[in-house]
């Protein structure tokens, strides 16, 4: 999907393939994306996709359930947007320093309010993680060269890193609004409790502070 595409309700939906081991847990994740118009579920699987069974031009995004990492693995082969979900933080450990195209790492239990939001995050080109993920985050590879900087004092909601990344393209409120179909009123809210939470005085700064906090890619 065009990163630059605006989403919102005269928008073709966004495409999603849904996989997951249990039937049970697919039929889950599938209603909780149907809630959303602007999504649209077009396959399931039971297990990551292997070369040639999946024609990935007609998916947007894929959104996976990941018990372990051999599992994460296998979906990493072959989808570039995608959204993850796990029980254990640990499972992302394998992504720690690896260059991140549009990603959301979730936590199983996160809401259909969280997972739509995460979707249409990615597929507007940009990552996001899970709070609690985020806080775990520096104990996958603690101890590596480089330069720490501080976590944020309180960790972003799903929705709250969606309406940072589009604030770091440089856009304003109103286009922000629409492509995550949310109003100006809430966007304004969100980044309000954005500067907040990372301390910033302006937008520019909460996306200088989020770059080197790693809330945000280079």
């Amino acid at each position: 999907m065009d990163p630059g595409a605006v989403v919102n309700a005269d928008s073709a939906p966004i495409r999603i393939l849904v996989a997951a081991t249990y039937p049970s847990l697919r039929a889950g994740l599938r209603a909780m994306l149907d809630s959303s118009p602007l999504l649209s579920v077009v396959g399931e699987l039971g297990h990551a996709p292997e070369r040639g069974e999946v024609d990935f031009s007609a998916v947007d995004v894929l959104v996976a359930d990941v018990p372990d990492e051999s599992s994460l693995r296998g979906h990493l082969k072959m989808a570039q947007a995608a959204v993850f979900l796990a029980s254990d933080p640990a499972t992302f450990a394998v992504l720690r320093g690896q260059p991140s195209p549009p990603r959301a790492l979730l936590l199983q239990g996160a809401s259909s309010d969280e997972l739509v939001a995460a979707v249409l995050a990615v597929a507007a080109g940009l990552v996001v993680m899970d709070p609690a993920v985020a806080a775990a985050w520096d104990n996958f590879g603690a101890g590596g060269a480089g330069e720490a900087h501080p976590a944020p004092a309180s960790p972003l909601t799903a929705r709250e890193q969606a309406v940072l990344g589009l604030v770091a393209l440089g856009l304003p409120n109103k286009t922000i609004a629409l492509r995550l179909s949310i109003s100006e009123h809430t966007v304004k809210f969100h980044v309000g409790a954005i500067l907040g939470k990372l301390g910033a005085a302006s937008r520019t700064e909460a996306v200088t502070l989020a770059v080197r906090s790693g809330l945000l890619p280079l």
